[in-house]
């Protein structure tokens, strides 16, 4: 949720950055800083970051096993042995069985 004390102009942002920078590491809210009245940048402690940044990593390996469920599901796949003999006949390579 946004709050009106997480919204900034840009020129406030400026004289008080040390203030504002404080607050996102306190509060781990966002901090909008904005320049006639549109938003021009995002502002967020390291920690607040990093938990995004996990959020969005967890969300693509979620995205990734539902697209291989999907694969398996629709018969796109094959055993992993057999796909490995085929590369390595492919290639002319001899691999140990």
């Amino acid at each position: 949720m946004v709050r009106s004390s997480d919204i900034t102009s840009f020129t406030d942002f400026r004289n008080r950055l040390r203030d504002h920078l404080d607050e996102r590491k306190a509060t781990g809210r966002p901090l909008f800083v904005t320049t006639n009245g549109e938003t021009e940048a995002v502002v967020l402690s390291p920690e607040a970051f990093d938990t995004l940044m996990d959020q969005v990593e967890l969300a693509k390996s979620l995205q990734m096993l539902d697209k291989s469920m999907a694969d398996i599901k629709a018969g796109r796949t094959r055993p992993a042995k057999q796909a490995i003999r085929d590369v390595a006949n492919k290639l002319g390579l001899k691999i140990k069985r």
